[in-house]
């Protein structure tokens, strides 16, 4: 596909371009921009569906939307310097909303770059305690597929367990072959003295009591729903609770 040179020699100009992609006719919800308004030239006003900002959502929706284009803009940034430049833009933005409104901003990024990745504990031999971090990285959201090269669902809880301080679930259907993978792991959380709760159901009879009493032995909280003609619970779900605040919720179809 041709690249057109002179649009692009525009941009970097800081330019609109002169010729711009006609927009789609469908359902957009999108901050309306300089660029965005020469592009609905072509658009009659009456098809145009624009309306003010919702006061409640505002907030909201410009920080998508600036948060976007900074990834937009660090993304064409070279290896080398989107660190340096990443952070100088972050200060120059966070400094600004201290300046143009009222908060009280403590976010300024330090310039170093760095990120905080745990606060350990020390062991008796005065060691720091590793922190195990979980495989998908706390601020990703990931479809889970079990596709190869991917991780599984169980390795995945497996990487959670380690650094939660509290766990909970909702499991419509507890067996045997799904938890030997995890009951180390669940041993150890709750050797520690941190919290395992479970909710399951004995709807399509598929529970095992076995099972249950194996968590139990850990020292789970087990709670069984044994209405099989209302509720009909079918619900997956795994929440994984850090005081940090980095919490991770795992959820199933």
């Amino acid at each position: 596909m041709p690249v057109d040179t002179a649009a692009l020699d525009e941009r970097r100009k800081g330019e609109i371009p002169s010729r711009l992609p006609a927009v789609e006719e469908g359902l957009y919800e999108a901050i309306v921009t300089d660029a965005l308004i020469q592009r609905l030239e072509s658009v009659p006003d009456d098809l145009a569906d624009r309306r003010p900002l919702n006061k409640a959502e505002a907030a909201d929706r410009i920080a998508i939307h600036v948060s976007r284009e900074i990834e937009r803009a660090l993304s064409d940034v070279s290896d080398e310097k989107r660190i340096d430049v990443g952070v100088n833009v972050a200060r120059a933005i966070v400094g600004q909303l201290g300046v143009l409104t009222s908060a009280s901003v403590d976010g300024m990024p330090s310039p170093s770059g760095e990120v905080l990745r745990g606060v350990r504990t020390r062991r008796p031999d005065g060691r720091p305690e590793p922190v195990a971090e979980p495989l998908t990285p706390l601020l990703d959201t990931a479809l889970l597929t079990n596709a190869p090269g991917e991780p599984s669902l169980w390795k995945q809880i497996q990487s959670e367990i380690a650094s939660a301080d509290s766990i909970d679930v909702v499991m419509a259907f507890v067996r045997r072959s799904g938890i030997n993978p995890l009951l180390e792991a669940l041993r150890r959380h709750c050797e520690a003295g941190k919290e395992l709760r479970l909710l399951t159901t004995t709807y399509t009879g598929s529970t095992e009591s076995s099972a249950l009493d194996r968590l139990v032995d850990l020292g789970a909280q087990v709670r069984v729903s044994y209405d099989t003609t209302t509720t009909r619970l079918h619900a997956k779900a795994w929440i994984f609770h850090r005081r940090t605040g980095f919490s991770t919720a795992l959820v199933g179809s």
